[in-house]
């Protein structure tokens, strides 16, 4: 363990290299750490809603350079915050967008979260 974070160029930060990865995302959790907290609900049972679809504006920022694919981390050096970190160019809301599904009825509307 110890000479695998000798070749570590920097220190792994537990919230953005590993409990809140960025990028796109497939089902997972809502954190909340751009906005307060807020409830998302099926508006016709009252179900909770997990996210089925995470849209996120770049693929790595400052805060998880761990995500930074290999081929990419030469264009953009240690900070690892440019253009190749926003591949699709997609910006929605501040920074992303989530979709919402309801688990008890499939056929209930979807809703969308933005932070």
């Amino acid at each position: 363990m110890a000479a695998a974070r000798d070749e570590e160029p920097y220190e792994v930060d537990y919230r953005g290299d590993l409990s809140i990865p960025p990028g796109w995302k497939v089902g997972g959790f809502a954190p909340w750490h751009l906005t307060d907290p807020a409830p998302v609900d099926c508006r016709e049972c009252g179900a909770p809603m997990p996210p089925l679809l995470t849209v996120d504006a770049g693929e790595w920022d400052g805060g998880s350079e761990s995500w930074i694919p290999v081929e990419d981390r030469a264009q953009d050096g240690a900070a690892g915050v440019g253009r190749s970190a926003r591949p699709t160019g997609v910006l929605l809301g501040r920074r992303l967008m989530r979709v919402h599904t309801c688990p008890a009825g499939p056929a209930h509307p979807h809703r969308l979260s933005f932070q």
